[in-house]
């Protein structure tokens, strides 16, 4: 048995494939098979493969298409490596990926994936940011579970065969986003993952990419995941309000709100939350340090979504919302070092103002030049690392 698989799907691929193969061969970790399935390419993919002579690589062709999520669990089972390192044929590893992701997978038997930082590149292979997530500990592993955040980019990860075909592999039912359900189920399974905090993957973005051309199926197939995750530990009736409260966004708040239209259902859904940690406690038999920890993370989330409820309306900011705010509060003194505990007054207080700044912008955006030119701000604003880097760091700067 080799160390490591390295298993990339191939289809059509033709375009940036060269690179990702080479980014392979040139690892400073040696003990590999190059697992390449190429999933009945009609452009010139398996040429590009077979021009390599190198006994590391070894090529499957399909003959038909199956899809990527089949090609992933097909390699599952003819893989060699105790180990399972995934690249997209659009993507590249640095030089040191393998190594450094097998050290931290060697060290510690209960961890099973072992993901890395990267840099965005556009078609050109320019660089056009960095994502830099965060995994430390298992309780981290089930809290972005939860809120649907979970750092970890299929093609820069390793993880452990075993592990993995214990919980039977990819879901095929869920294409464009089974990787985030396998991670989910490994969690549940009681599995450890990591984000090592290097550049180590270099992540393309274009305009073929599935999770662009295919990003209704995705978000559709998101939901099933985090809702199959959640009936695991709650009765069906909580599963839809807490994925909304978890899910609870500047983009998502309002259809929450909706959902929690006063301070009876605020103080029933409150209870959901409760539900939830102790079920999680009981069933992932968490130690009091880490059911402190997730409870922590549980109640600042919650005054989080508490400032949103402007978006439903003065009566949810105003009386729905208070449930809730003082359910957080009474997470004890480690609330105070949480900065939403203060702007939530700020936030009740001012809400009439930002309910007549969004009537202004509804009837301001009817003008279609003004629409259009907010919708490609907003665009340029989602692709702008820096934006997202200092979202990402208020947003959760006080949750670990």
């Amino acid at each position: 048995m080799t160390t490591v698989t390295v298993l990339m799907p191939v289809y059509n691929g033709a375009r940036y494939l060269r690179e990702a193969i080479d980014s392979i061969l040139q690892q400073t970790f040696q003990d590999f098979e190059f697992l390449i399935i190429d999933d009945a390419s009609t452009d010139e993919s398996v040429k590009i493969v077979l021009s390599y002579h190198d006994d590391r690589i070894r090529l499957i062709q399909n003959e038909s298409n199956l899809g990527q999520v089949k090609c992933q669990n097909k390699g599952l089972h003819l893989a060699n490596g105790k180990y399972i390192a995934r690249l997209d044929q659009d993507d590249s590893s640095e030089a040191n990926r393998l190594q450094r992701q097998i050290e931290f997978l060697n060290s510690n038997n209960r961890l099973a994936v072992v993901g890395t930082w990267l840099v965005k590149v556009d078609g050109r292979g320019n660089e056009i940011g960095k994502w830099l997530g965060n995994i430390d500990d298992y309780i981290d592993v089930l809290f972005t579970s939860l809120t649907n955040s979970l750092p970890l980019y299929h093609p820069s990860v390793m993880f452990r065969r075993d592990a993995v075909l214990a919980v039977n592999g990819y879901d095929e039912d869920l294409p464009y986003c089974e990787d985030q359900d396998l991670w989910r189920r490994l969690a549940l399974a009681g599995y450890e993952s990591i984000v090592i905090p290097e550049v180590l993957t270099r992540y393309r973005i274009h305009d073929d990419q599935q999770s662009v051309t295919k990003s209704n199926i995705q978000s559709n197939n998101v939901i099933i995941t985090l809702e199959r995750f959640l009936e695991y530990f709650v009765i069906d009736s909580a599963v839809k309000p807490l994925r909304l409260l978890m899910t609870c966004e500047s983009l998502l708040g309002l259809e929450f709100w909706e959902l929690c239209s006063s301070p009876k259902v605020t103080r029933q859904y409150c209870d959901y939350i409760l539900q939830l940690l102790f079920s999680m406690k009981e069933k992932l038999q968490l130690t009091s340090i880490q059911f402190e920890k997730l409870e922590l993370l549980m109640r600042r989330h919650a005054v989080y979504a508490s400032l949103r409820a402007w978006r439903g309306g003065l009566f949810r900011q105003w009386f729905a919302s208070v449930p809730m705010y003082l359910f957080a509060v009474r997470g004890g003194i480690s609330m105070t070092l949480c900065h939403y505990v203060y702007i939530y007054p700020i936030v009740y207080v001012i809400a009439p103002i930002f309910i007549i700044l969004r009537t202004i912008k509804r009837l301001v955006f009817k003008i279609t030049y003004v629409k259009s030119l907010f919708e490609y701000m907003r665009h340029i604003g989602k692709q702008s690392n820096v934006l997202r880097y200092w979202y990402r760091k208020i947003r959760y700067s006080n949750s670990r």
